[in-house]
């Protein structure tokens, strides 16, 4: 391993107490099922990978989010594709995750907090925009990037579900 990777990948630690480690269920290498209607409102589907780690002696988590995925990016090109990467990073005084994520293009911050079950991320420079992992499990998760319509209805902009 090359030295950038060693200080960057990390293992389990005390940074991140138990009861705050929501993400450490996604650690590891998922194939996903991407879904929208934005292309002409015509239901669309790309397969994916989403890789998870543990950075920074275990303050944090981070992904790599790949769609196409890598063995079907040639037979199936998105123009709207993306690679790119969150890094989600405990934050002890308020009792959530600072989340940045980017890729070519464009960065967002979130912060996310647990309700119930669900890991709900508030997207902080877009009025009434969430990003939400459910359901998840040992083999499976599902996300998805929602707005909130004034009279609260959910309008949602595309899902994932990872596997």
């Amino acid at each position: 391993m090359d030295t950038f990777s060693e200080a960057l990948l990390s293992a389990k630690s005390d940074r991140i107490p138990e009861e705050y480690d929501w993400f450490a269920p996604l650690i590891g290498d998922w194939d996903c099922d991407y879904y929208d209607e934005l292309i002409n409102h015509t239901k669309r589907h790309v397969k994916g990978e989403w890789i998870f780690r543990r950075i920074l002696e275990g303050a944090g988590v981070q992904d790599v989010f790949i769609f196409p995925s890598r063995n079907t990016r040639e037979n199936n090109p998105q123009p709207d594709g993306e690679y790119g990467t969150s890094l989600r990073m405990f934050n002890r005084n308020q009792h959530c995750y600072d989340v940045v994520y980017t890729c070519s293009g464009t960065m967002k911050r979130l912060c996310f907090k647990k309700e119930g079950n669900r890991l709900v991320g508030k997207v902080l420079d877009e009025e009434a925009a969430y990003w939400v992992f459910s359901d998840i499990a040992n083999d499976s998760f599902h996300w998805e990037y929602v707005t909130l319509n004034p009279d609260d209805s959910r309008h949602l902009i595309c899902e994932i579900f990872g596997k």
